[in-house]
């Protein structure tokens, strides 16, 4: 992923660079998580803001499914589509992305998903679908978010989740509590929410 000029490929900026590299960071940590503490063997890359999300699944879980859901044009950055499936989405339209997640049996809804949506949004723009998302989540699972918008508001976005401890941190740290760092952050609060086992009843759009 790098900047381009008049057609001329260039060198990579590095604050992009940086960027790219403390989110596939913190990913990675989210990944490890929920494969090895709660079991999770399909993912959802909801946004797709960083490449190397599906190969950091496999390499913990072989077995593991990912499904991408990727904005218009991205599919080609993601570094293996061959090896994962691949929604076009912006997530504008949450709830038809949902429906087709739900009705294509890309995800089964009735066991755990790990739901990485940490394309980071801002105050005024935050995610939309959430409680459809939860509705759906019968199994159980756990989703990510990142955010620049304050930490109230991000806090307010997981409103439909339980967040996990620490709750809501920089993102360069995360899990660990900010007052617990005294290096400066990249300014992204970064979370984990869960939302429990609720087998049985007719899920939307069955």
């Amino acid at each position: 992923m790098v900047a381009l000029d008049s057609g001329a490929r260039t060198s990579p900026d590095p604050a992009w660079a940086e960027h790219v590299r403390l989110h596939q960071a913190f990913l990675g940590r989210v990944i490890d998580y929920l494969c090895a503490d709660a079991g999770i063997r399909q993912f959802v890359d909801w946004g797709c803001p960083v490449p190397g999300t599906a190969e950091r699944v496999r390499r913990v879980a072989p077995e593991a499914t990912v499904v991408h859901v990727a904005p218009q044009g991205a599919a080609g950055l993601l570094t293996s589509p061959e090896h994962a499936a691949v929604l076009s989405g912006d997530g504008s339209e949450s709830e038809a992305l949902l429906r087709r997640l739900h009705t294509s049996g890309l995800v089964d809804f009735d066991e755990p998903v790990g739901v990485l949506m940490t394309r980071t949004f801002g105050a005024d723009c935050p995610p939309s679908g959430l409680e459809d998302l939860r509705g759906l989540m019968r199994g159980g699972g756990h989703l990510a978010l990142t955010s620049t918008a304050p930490r109230a508001e991000v806090e307010r976005a997981f409103a439909p989740f339980s967040l996990l401890e620490p709750g809501v941190a920089d993102l360069t740290w995360w899990p660990y509590p900010d007052e617990d760092v005294a290096a400066s952050g990249c300014g992204i609060l970064a979370g984990l929410g869960r939302v429990p086992v609720r087998r049985g009843g007719a899920g939307r759009w069955r």
